[in-house]
Protein backbone atom coordinates (compact mmCIF):
# COMPACT_ATOMS: atom_id res chain seq x y z
CA UNK A 1 0.00 0.00 0.00
CA UNK A 2 1.28 3.55 -1.17
CA UNK A 3 -0.08 5.60 2.01
CA UNK A 4 -1.17 3.37 5.09
CA UNK A 5 -2.75 6.29 6.47
CA UNK A 6 -5.99 5.94 8.72
CA UNK A 7 -8.16 7.66 5.95
CA UNK A 8 -6.89 5.83 3.52
CA UNK A 9 -7.57 2.76 5.27
CA UNK A 10 -10.90 3.66 6.26
CA UNK A 11 -11.76 4.79 2.76
CA UNK A 12 -10.78 1.01 1.27
CA UNK A 13 -13.02 -0.39 4.07
CA UNK A 14 -15.49 1.60 3.28
CA UNK A 15 -15.40 0.78 -0.30
CA UNK A 16 -15.02 -2.75 1.02
CA UNK A 17 -18.00 -2.92 2.45
CA UNK A 18 -20.27 -1.65 -0.29
CA UNK A 19 -19.09 -4.33 -2.48
CA UNK A 20 -18.95 -7.48 -0.41
CA UNK A 21 -21.89 -6.46 1.49
CA UNK A 22 -24.52 -4.21 -0.76
CA UNK A 23 -27.04 -5.33 1.91
CA UNK A 24 -25.79 -3.42 4.41
CA UNK A 25 -27.27 0.08 4.51
CA UNK A 26 -24.63 2.08 7.49
CA UNK A 27 -22.09 0.30 9.03
CA UNK A 28 -21.31 1.37 13.29
CA UNK A 29 -17.64 0.94 13.39
CA UNK A 30 -17.87 0.24 16.85
CA UNK A 31 -20.48 -2.89 17.10
CA UNK A 32 -19.09 -6.42 16.93
CA UNK A 33 -18.67 -7.45 12.96
CA UNK A 34 -20.62 -11.26 13.55
CA UNK A 35 -22.51 -10.26 17.26
CA UNK A 36 -24.22 -6.39 16.25
CA UNK A 37 -23.87 -6.84 12.83
CA UNK A 38 -24.53 -10.20 12.50
CA UNK A 39 -22.09 -11.06 9.42
CA UNK A 40 -21.67 -14.54 9.45
CA UNK A 41 -17.63 -16.02 8.46
CA UNK A 42 -18.52 -15.87 4.97
CA UNK A 43 -19.76 -12.25 4.91
CA UNK A 44 -16.79 -11.88 6.87
CA UNK A 45 -13.88 -13.42 4.62
CA UNK A 46 -15.93 -11.53 1.68
CA UNK A 47 -15.18 -8.87 3.66
CA UNK A 48 -11.84 -9.22 4.43
CA UNK A 49 -10.85 -10.07 0.66
CA UNK A 50 -12.21 -6.83 -0.99
CA UNK A 51 -10.21 -5.19 1.42
CA UNK A 52 -7.13 -6.98 0.46
CA UNK A 53 -8.11 -6.19 -3.06
CA UNK A 54 -8.95 -2.55 -2.10
CA UNK A 55 -5.53 -1.74 0.09
CA UNK A 56 -3.68 -4.40 -2.32
CA UNK A 57 -2.04 -6.16 0.95
CA UNK A 58 -2.75 -10.05 2.30
CA UNK A 59 -4.02 -9.79 5.39
CA UNK A 60 -2.68 -12.71 7.88
CA UNK A 61 -5.33 -14.80 10.11
CA UNK A 62 -4.35 -14.52 12.91
CA UNK A 63 -4.51 -10.45 12.72
CA UNK A 64 -8.27 -11.63 11.99
CA UNK A 65 -8.97 -13.39 15.02
CA UNK A 66 -7.47 -10.51 17.34
CA UNK A 67 -10.48 -8.08 16.25
CA UNK A 68 -14.10 -7.70 16.77
CA UNK A 69 -15.13 -4.24 15.47
CA UNK A 70 -14.05 -1.66 12.18
CA UNK A 71 -12.63 0.29 14.12
CA UNK A 72 -10.24 -2.37 15.58
CA UNK A 73 -9.36 -3.71 12.35
CA UNK A 74 -8.55 -0.19 10.99
CA UNK A 75 -6.58 0.31 13.88
CA UNK A 76 -4.64 -3.04 13.22
CA UNK A 77 -4.01 -2.65 9.31
CA UNK A 78 -2.49 1.21 9.99
CA UNK A 79 -0.28 -0.61 12.73
CA UNK A 80 0.49 -3.15 9.93
CA UNK A 81 1.76 -1.37 7.58
CA UNK A 82 3.55 0.52 9.57
CA UNK A 83 5.29 -2.63 10.92
CA UNK A 84 6.39 -2.82 6.96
Amino acid sequence: MSDPSRQTIVAAIERALGEALPELNEADWSQTLSGDMGLDSVQIMNLVMEIEDQLDVSIPVELLAEVQTLDELADRLVALEDSR
